[in-house]
């Protein structure tokens, strides 16, 4: 599930001065160049149209968290963010059952990473103890055992790490307690790649953001097939590849 980039992008919420600018034409290109790399590896898309009032719906990851056969439609953590959930909620309800997350309950995709029976789920500025609850009490009656990581200097969970499969996961070090991930295979990226941490693996291949070299020969060491893509302009508003898309089954 993938939502196009809105002609207000350029206002999305970010850290970076404002100064940088973001150039929306280049993030169009980008995010075509995104859909298509992942329609080559044989997925289908569920394309959802943008929304001018929501300059950060182009990282469709946070309105929603997938696990297995449920997808939690999350209260967003951003007041500016409140209401993306809608079309996301309504694109996805033909596929999954849908449980909707509440007030004062806060919860974002991009704190939500799933292995195999786990759920890691990231206390971060965007995702509070009550959308933790809520992640337990749904993924729970699944099966899944629900592990909270309290996350520092970090916009998401996933924004510093990612699963490569294989029992491989990629991370930036000093954002969270990665003593969870003892049982798997880490790669630890360099602080000055820590952007490459977000990969997104899916059918056998794993992209990362282009430009960062050290990281995809780490990964390309590890056995798997990379590619990059070039998410430039997507970067500036904080966000990295996993944010472009909700890949489910």
């Amino acid at each position: 599930m993938v939502r196009e980039v809105a002609s207000t992008y350029d206002r999305c919420v970010r850290s970076q001065s404002r100064s940088v600018k973001i150039d929306v034409e280049l993030a169009r290109m980008q995010h075509r160049h995104y859909c298509r790399s992942l329609e080559q590896l044989g997925l289908g898309l569920v394309r959802i149209r943008p929304d001018v009032r929501f300059p950060d719906c182009c990282f469709v990851e946070d309105p929603a968290a997938v696990i297995g056969g449920v997808a939690i439609v999350g209260s967003m953590g951003v007041p500016s963010r409140v209401g993306e959930e809608r079309a996301v909620k309504e694109a996805i309800a033909p596929y999954k059952e849908v449980y909707e997350l509440k007030p004062p309950g806060t919860l974002e995709g991009g704190d939500v990473l799933v292995i195999d029976g786990k759920v890691y789920v990231g206390l971060s500025r965007r995702t509070n103890p009550a959308g933790v609850d809520a992640v337990r009490a749904v993924a729970g009656e699944s099966g899944y055992a629900v592990v909270p990581v309290r996350i520092s200097t970090a916009l998401h969970l996933k924004s510093v790490c990612s699963y490569l499969g294989e029992d491989c996961i990629a991370l930036a070090r000093g954002h969270f307690d990665d003593g969870i991930f003892s049982a798997f295979r880490t790669l630890v990226v360099p602080k000055e790649e820590a952007h490459a941490s977000n990969c997104l693996a899916v059918n056998g291949k794993v992209f990362l953001p282009k430009g960062y070299l050290r990281a995809r020969e780490m990964v390309d060491r590890e056995g798997f097939e990379t590619a990059e893509i070039d998410i430039s302009e997507f970067k500036k508003g904080n966000g990295g590849l996993t944010c472009l898309s909700i890949v489910f089954s």
